[in-house]
């Protein structure tokens, strides 16, 4: 090894006894706090890793399959949380592991083709969709489809897990201490043992430390409700067996975490699932009316699923739903109002609510950030958002009182979003020149928030960051804001389950844990997702369900719909 990089390791060893030493003496008196142990070795021995691949031309931090696979995965999976944002300390492995999946799918053995999938999924998600799904396919026809991570997890009991890994991270520290008492792929083997026992402890860690992000009891009484509508995993409209339903239905249940359903619970997602895939169209989407909203709501449905099949079902998914896209391929011209949309299905007019549905979707398929369909859907993006600088939206509607008049529509510049160009429910503006701007409005400002950060823009971006500020000034848990007075009371109210959906999806999806409201010298930082958890847990009705009872439009007179809506929200209230 280069006497260079071993100075270095020594020098990581160092700091790592430094920080054990007062551990240790602690460690003596109390145990180690759970879901904490090992943190210092896990660390260390990734910062040596990346110290010994410094001087080497493919910068993967492991040379061989499932040593990169293990690798990824135990970066991901331990307490710093790494992923594939993280660019260089991660993008080497991931390039090297892709690099040498196979024409089959394969990763070369079943072994390595579990680590590969372990590694990629867990470091990039549906970003690396297009290499996993098919390695799954062929690995379920080759060893199986269990995951290696997850079967190691499972053989750690959380009281037993300083002694499981005690080991581990004697090879680890002999590994930093002096390189030649074990190979890197020992010290890999060892780090994934680490993080291992460290995942093992972490339920118990968030059960004695941080009760609020438990599955709370709120929401178990929303899942045995749901429980309760279902048959064979299949959810019911109008007495008959429903696709949007019963996708909405399974993304809920889903939305308890896997290790704490039971196994009724757990069966009915599986059936369910199978009934969707088992009633998808030759064409790739689901249904025959309002097919792309269907279909992005059997994708959400699918897309945690453990079945083989479904990687092949979400990419037909993937394809209709580029189909469905306004654009050239359709004779569609980037000035034209609908150019980069998507509406409820075919050439519908495209709308904000169907294409936040649509990109969640393509990207739960696998389908990555830089894509041309996301690109394409900021022009429609920038085209409902009340921000001059950017809107170049100019055209003719009727006006909102007098139908049989024509008005101009054009930007605001509120940083906020409309329905779709020139259209809100909302209501509208009619400024002194006589031209109509569309209100902007709170889910379709989520909406678009959203929207903008699955198409790739950082926080930072000019336009994601006006609809946050316009968000801010209008931050309530009691209606939907943003709604004309003139429209009536009941207009604030429309769509409240929906607006608290999107609120919780598209700031989770940000990564904005606090929002500053209020107004002059009362602003204030607040943390949203208690905030709306505590919202949504007391207006829960007695039976487990929520419900709009200050308006029923978009469906919200259905208690079905208004619970999914609230358990997919909790879902994103840690």
């Amino acid at each position: 090894m280069n006497p260079t990089i071993r100075t270095r390791m020594r020098h990581h060893l160092a700091a790592l006894l430094c920080l054990l030493a007062p551990l240790a003496a602690q460690q003596q008196a109390k145990a180690p706090k759970p879901g904490t142990i090992f943190r210092h070795d896990i660390d260390a021995t990734i910062a040596a890793l990346r110290v010994c691949i410094a001087n080497e031309p493919s910068s993967s931090l492991a040379n061989d399959v499932a040593g990169a696979g293990k690798v990824l995965t135990a970066m991901a999976r331990c307490h710093r949380r790494y992923h594939i944002g993280d660019g260089p300390v991660v993008r080497p492995t991931v390039e090297f592991l892709r690099s040498q999946q196979r024409d089959d799918g394969s990763f070369g053995d079943a072994t390595g083709t579990a680590w590969a999938i372990s590694g990629l999924d867990a470091i990039g998600g549906a970003s690396q969709r297009d290499a996993t799904a098919p390695a799954g396919a062929w690995l379920s026809q080759h060893g199986g489809a269990q995951d290696p991570f997850v079967a190691m997890v499972a053989a750690i009991r959380a009281e037993d897990a300083a002694e499981a890994g005690a080991a581990a991270r004697d090879v680890c520290r002999r590994w930093l201490s002096r390189p030649s008492a074990a190979t890197r792929g020992e010290a890999v083997d060892a780090l994934v043992q680490l993080v291992a026992c460290q995942v093992a402890t972490l339920p118990r860690d968030t059960a004695d430390d941080n009760p609020a992000a438990t599955f709370s009891a709120a929401q178990q009484r929303g899942v045995d409700w749901l429980m309760g509508r279902q048959q064979g995993g299949v959810f019911r409209a109008r007495n008959e067996p429903s696709l949007p339903f019963t996708g909405f239905g399974l993304m809920a249940l889903q939305s308890k975490p896997r290790a704490s359903r039971t196994a009724a619970e757990q069966a009915a997602i599986e059936a369910g699932q199978r009934w969707l895939l088992a009633h998808q169209n030759e064409d790739g989407t689901w249904g025959e009316e309002l097919q792309n909203y269907t279909t992005c709501v059997a994708v959400g449905a699918l897309s945690k699923a453990v079945d083989p099949a479904a990687a092949a079902a979400l990419q037909k998914a993937q394809r209709a739903l580029l189909a469905f896209q306004h654009a050239e391929g359709d004779g569609y011209q980037r000035s034209d109002r609908d150019y980069g949309a998507i509406g409820y299905g075919g050439q519908q007019r495209g709308d904000l609510s169907n294409l936040h549905f649509s990109l969640q979707a393509l990207r739960a398929t696998g389908l990555p950030a830089d894509h041309e369909a996301f690109q394409k859907a900021l022009v429609f993006l920038q085209r409902t958002q009340n921000l001059t600088k950017t809107n170049d939206f100019v055209g003719v509607i009727p006006d909102p009182e007098h139908p049989e008049t024509l008005r101009e529509a054009v930007s605001g510049d509120d940083g906020g979003a409309c329905y779709y160009p020139g259209n809100s429910s909302a209501g509208y503006v009619v400024r002194p020149d006589g031209k109509i701007v569309a209100r902007s409005y709170g889910s379709m400002t989520y909406a678009l928030l959203k929207a903008y950060s699955l198409a790739g823009l950082p926080n930072d971006d000019a336009r994601l960051r006006a609809a946050v500020s316009w968000l801010q000034d209008h931050w309530t848990l009691q209606q939907n804001p943003g709604a004309d007075p003139a429209l009536g009371e009941g207009a604030a109210y429309q769509g409240l389950f929906y607006y608290y959906l999107l609120m919780a999806q598209a700031l989770d999806q940000c990564g904005i844990r606090t929002l500053v409201v209020g107004d002059g010298e009362h602003r204030a930082e607040i943390a949203w997702a208690p905030a709306l958890r505590q919202q949504l847990e007391k207006t829960q009705r007695d039976d487990g369900t929520w419900l709009n009872g200050q308006s029923g439009r978009w469906m919200e007179s259905d208690e079905m719909l208004c619970t999914c809506y609230a358990l997919l929200a909790l879902e994103h209230c840690r």
